[in-house]
């Protein structure tokens, strides 16, 4: 009869496992500019920069960091629940309005 091997033997180790499938769940899988960085503080100034700027979505998602501005439009819509140019439209005026009743007093 054949001796019994140990299944590190004839098996490969594995990688360990991770908690999260996709590695850290604050940080996206998909490649941007500058490296990996958390996504809020990014989609955060995204929306600064939707309502105070009339930059293209395009420049602006490149700007804080996204290569993919097709990507960028998907992302910010799932985690803010508008599209950039509705989120533009929306608080962009409100900014205005804001910023232009304070010069009348």
């Amino acid at each position: 009869m054949g001796s019994i091997r140990p299944c590190g033997a004839r098996f490969p180790a594995r990688a360990p496992l991770r908690s999260h499938p996709r590695g850290d769940p604050g940080v996206s899988g998909v490649l941007r500019v500058g490296g990996p960085r958390p996504q809020r503080p990014l989609l955060e100034e995204a929306r600064q920069l939707l309502e105070g700027s009339e930059e293209p979505v395009e420049a602006i998602a490149l700007a804080v960091g996204y290569e993919d501005a097709a990507f960028f439009g998907r992302l910010f819509r799932r985690r803010v629940g508008l599209t950039p140019a509705a989120y533009r439209r929306r608080f962009g005026a409100l900014r205005r309005a804001l910023r232009g009743s304070g010069d009348h007093g």
